[in-house]
Order: C-alpha cells, then sequence, then structure tokens
C-alpha cells in the first residue's frame, strides 16, 4: 500500500484521539506511521503489517499505561464544589433570626444561606461546619483559631 495512506490514516487516528483522550487512536496512530515509513522504504506488505502491529502493541502495552495514569491521576485530598467549602472562613451578611438562628453569609462572592449555632453580627467571620442542601451550618471563630 502507498505510503501516504497510512500517513492520512495514522493522522486521522490522532485527530480521533483528541475527541477519545483514552491514548489507545494515539498507539495505532503512531504504529500507522511506522507502517508508513515502512512503505516509504519499500518493504514488503508483510513487513508493514508486522511493523503496524508490533509497534501498536508495544505502544499499547508500554505506553498507554504510563499515560493515563498521569492524565487521570486523582488525588483523594482534593476537594471541590461545595465540599471545598468546609473549614472556610465565610462573612456574615445578615444577622440571624433569632428564632431559627437563619441568615445569610457570603464566601468567594456567592452568597449562601446559613444555620447559625451561635448569634453572630453582620461583618463577623464565621467557620463552615457542615452543609446539608443548599444552607452552611456555621460557627463562629474563636480567638485562638483566628490567630493561627
Amino acid at each position: 500500500m502507498a505510503y501516504y495512506v497510512y500517513l492520512i490514516l495514522g493522522i486521522m487516528c490522532f485527530i480521533g484521539e483528541v475527541f477519545t483522550m483514552d491514548f489507545s487512536l494515539m498507539c495505532f496512530g503512531l504504529g500507522l506511521l511506522g507502517a508508513s515509513a515502512a512503505s516509504w522504504l519499500q518493504l514488503g506488505l508483510g513487513w508493514q503489517v508486522l511493523i503496524f502491529v508490533v509497534l501498536s502493541l508495544a505502544l499499547f502495552i508500554s505506553i498507554r499505561p504510563l499515560a493515563l495514569k498521569h492524565l487521570y491521576h486523582k488525588s483523594k485530598n482534593i476537594k471541590t464544589n461545595v465540599e471545598a467549602l468546609i473549614g472556610r472562613t465565610v462573612v456574615v451578611l445578615s444577622e440571624p433570626d433569632p428564632k431559627n438562628n437563619i441568615g445569610r453569609v457570603q464566601t468567594d462572592g456567592d452568597n449562601w444561606r446559613a444555620h447559625f449555632a451561635a448569634p453572630a453580627k453582620k461583618g463577623q467571620e464565621v467557620r463552615v461546619e457542615k452543609i446539608e442542601g443548599n444552607t452552611l451550618f456555621v460557627t463562629q471563630i474563636t480567638n485562638t483559631e483566628g490567630e493561627n
């Protein structure tokens, strides 16, 4: 087969890899580039197929697991979304209602409904203890915590 057919198929695999991001098409694309080089060197069809298979499998077995490990590395210590709010300091926007201890707090420009463990003044900083639904449960910061 002409080398440019392998070359075009390899490029198509690379383009497909952009959309899948699982590194399998990249392995096949590199195998096709090897087959393209074999074709350009005028090696027989058997050599072209052999180079494609061996190169693709070698990359699939050796490089793909490493690439996936580094690309999709997941740390159990990273907190995202509302989990990241727990333990943070927020500012009281409106004092809590004495009957139900509900008020408003602000963090990172977001306005949240808050349940207060103790009365708080507007502008005071409080700490988020837990989150249920769209309500933050907050407690006052003691002087020793604020100094750290």
